[in-house]
């Protein structure tokens, strides 16, 4: 129920009991050619039907260590916290989730939670985001629920957890018993795991145009595991009741035993599914930034709490079935009799000894854990960053995040370009992604970087947007929607870095993406239906927009770098604090007579053309020499120079500001300036071999208009 990784609907199961195994793993391949199936998740149907109580091998060594009978006139506060938030579950939800007693309740022994039809206005976010806000009224619902979670008040690894409930119905509903991590030991979901006792989305719901019309009465149990999201995966299987019992039209006892190294599902005693450990894992990027394969059994081997929930339509229940939500089905209601929580005496330790176990359960079999790489160490470094262009950077992996299976990517090649990245999507939810383990420091590019891509837009539904974003990881996230060109021509878009960090993350407001821990430099997703080509993809830093061009001020600003060359001697260079309206400024200590000092984008000529003039200050600290001659240059790779060029003497102890003509440059004698590829904007010196002894220190360098 957090970010949810869950199968497209599918054709209906007959009506005895039966049960389907589901894996799904992200597209971890740079090429995926002919993924137009509906869904990455593999289903098999087992031949044996499940219908017969599991055979308890135990006797009564399971011990009840914590339960909730709702035997009271309220809701234990001791035992349950209730969310209050409108975010929509990081599913695209539409649910508010209130305290109000009108949402929950106890009545008559049970547990109610009521979701109901009606605007109301809350936190845009939940609890645990930065930007969590109680009294925040910003975000409006069509709907009101309840969601209880036992975090801080039952907490417990390993067990038997067993809830007695009756399912709501409906198109749109989706009901869940489950269990998330307390402590997120390996990091952002879905890394520390999640554990789903039960799902069931739009029950009693007979599917338009389906081979069965048969309602819906399937229930599902899901492991959620891997990396943190966007690299999760997950592994489950779902179950029907026998005889065409539905969950909705009366109570079942859910269940999961999980002990090390496996965790096994149960309706009504029924043991219908097992999953172990050799099927699941968990990768997590550690203090120095590096990705860790988590030991032993993990995610499941810290202490997870439980969650009641009933959520409204989303990237699942609105997506399948009759899709969307049917208003006229609510109010509905989640009834919850009892939760008991036992520990295994055997084995408290390991939950091992009191398995439940029975013969015609399925073993899903998983997900492998991906090898981990050792990442490039200078992935972005500049002064070009190409991320795509035939083929991916070294370093960058091609994956999708792709909940329902809706979004298939290849590579298909294109007259005149090679090898483009082609995403085909069916619905709101998805997207495709560059990713790059662990992370990436990329806060060079905020100073006149721009993302720049060839897009060819195939198709796309009308009204549909299309986004761009720069993950550092949930919900540090940026996005800014794409200007849409014309249909089959390829067209450039060219986004300001600075100013797609500034748009923020529309879903999480307040939230922005950090460019020194990027996950995914770069993400494309659509809100709806498209087809889409995209090709040469990449980091540049352009400055034609620019009103004026920042070199130094305080610090050197990307894509330029402090350096020198010395024929003899030396040259110490320091950051020195000069007070006042300067700060930090460049100091310069001459060792020699033969060097200059300069500010430089190694192999990155520029087009400046666009501005007047090179200004920058001078503070000369010692100078010994009885000539006191200063040079300056600018240069565009050698031997292309506007050359030596004699600026007027400052004094000494004293700022002086220069502002010189680029045209005096151009036109100075033996100059061969071209304005267009200038990759060192200012080299300055005192005069060449009368120089040992000065002191210098130099701000404020900057091009202008």
């Amino acid at each position: 129920m957090f970010k949810r990784i869950t199968p497209l609907n599918r054709a209906l199961t007959t009506m005895s009991a039966s049960v389907k195994v589901i894996s799904s793993a992200s597209l971890m391949t740079l090429i995926l050619v002919g993924c137009n199936s509906d869904s990455d998740a593999e289903v098999q149907d087992v031949a044996t039907p499940v219908t017969e109580p599991a055979k308890d091998t135990s006797g009564s060594q399971w011990s009840l260590v914590w339960s909730d009978e709702f035997d009271g006139s309220e809701i234990d506060v001791s035992k349950w916290n209730l969310a209050h938030n409108c975010y929509g579950g990081g599913n695209e939800e539409l649910q508010c989730y209130t305290q109000r007693d009108d949402n929950s309740q106890v009545v008559d022994g049970k547990l109610v939670i009521t979701a109901k039809r009606e605007d109301y206005n809350g936190p845009a976010v939940a609890l645990g985001d930065p930007n969590y806000d109680e009294t925040d009224t910003s975000k409006q619902q069509p709907y009101t629920s309840a969601r209880l979670d036992s975090t801080n008040k039952g907490d417990w690894k390993y067990g038997r957890f067993e809830i007695k409930a009756k399912m709501p119905h409906g198109q749109g509903t989706w009901p869940a018993i489950w269990m998330l991590p307390t402590d997120w030991a390996y990091g952002p979901w879905a890394g520390s795991g999640e554990i789903d006792i039960m799902e069931a989305v739009n029950l009693k719901v007979i599917t338009d145009g389906a081979e069965s019309q048969e309602p819906e009465a399937r229930v599902h149990g899901t492991l959620h595991y891997g990396k943190a999201w966007p690299g999760n995966v997950y592994s489950g299987a779902e179950y029907t009741l026998p005889d065409g019992i539905n969950p909705a039209d009366d109570f079942h006892v859910y269940a999961v035993e999980w002990e090390k190294d496996e965790i096994r599902w149960y309706v009504d005693d029924v043991h219908f599914a097992t999953q172990g450990s050799a099927g699941w894992y968990s990768q997590y990027t550690d203090a120095d930034g590096n990705l860790q394969q988590a030991p032993e059994d993990a995610p499941f081997n810290q202490s997870f709490h439980m969650i009641l929930n009933f959520a409204v339509g989303g990237t699942w229940a609105g997506n399948v079935n009759n899709t969307g939500v049917d208003e006229s089905v609510f109010p509905q209601v989640m009834e919850v009799d009892y939760v008991r929580v036992y520990e295994c005496s055997v084995s408290p330790e390991t939950g091992s000894g009191c398995a439940t176990v029975g013969e015609n359960a399925q073993v899903v079999e998983g997900n492998s854990a991906p090898e981990i790489t050792t990442p490039t160490t200078d992935i972005g470094a500049g002064p070009e960053f190409i991320m795509f262009d035939d083929e991916l950077a070294e370093g960058l992996a091609l994956d999708s995040y792709n909940p329902d299976g809706s979004v298939a990517l290849q590579m298909v090649v294109v007259e005149g370009r090679g090898n483009v990245i082609q995403m085909d999507k069916v619905g709101a939810t998805g997207n495709a992604y560059f990713s790059y383990p662990p992370t990436a420091d990329l806060s060079h590019w905020a100073n006149n970087g721009y993302l720049i891509f060839d897009v060819n837009l195939l198709s796309i539904d009308d009204g549909v947007d299309l986004l761009v974003k720069i993950d550092s990881g949930w919900p540090n996230v940026s996005d800014i929607n794409v200007t849409l060109p014309e249909l089959n021509t390829w067209t450039e878009v060219k986004i300001s870095i600075a100013e797609l960090v500034a748009s923020g993350n529309r879903f999480s407001p307040g939230s922005v993406a950090d460019l020194s821990t990027v996950v995914n430099p770069f993400v494309i997703e659509a809100l709806g239906n498209i087809s889409v080509q995209i090709d040469n993809v990449r980091f540049e830093f352009q400055v034609v927009e620019a009103e004026e061009l920042v070199i130094y001020d305080d610090e050197v600003n990307s894509p330029y770098s402090l350096g020198h060359y010395a024929a003899s001697g030396s040259v110490d260079i320091t950051q020195v604090d000069a007070g006042g309206d300067y700060g930090t400024v460049t100091q310069f200590s001459f060792n020699t007579d033969e060097s200059v000092v300069y500010y430089q984008s190694t192999g990155l000529g520029q087009d400046v053309s666009q501005f007047s003039f090179i200004e920058f200050d001078v503070n000369v600290v010692t100078d010994p020499r009885s000539e006191r001659d200063f040079n300056i240059k600018v240069d565009c790779g050698h031997p292309c120079s506007s050359g030596d060029f004699g600026i007027t003497t400052p004094d000494i102890a004293t700022w002086t500001h220069y502002k010189i003509s680029l045209n005096e440059l151009v036109t100075h004698a033996g100059s061969s300036l071209d304005l267009t590829k200038v990759d060192t904007p200012l080299v300055i010196f005192p005069a060449w071999g009368n120089q040992n002894g000065v002191v210098m220190q130099v701000d404020n360098v900057v091009l202008t208009k």
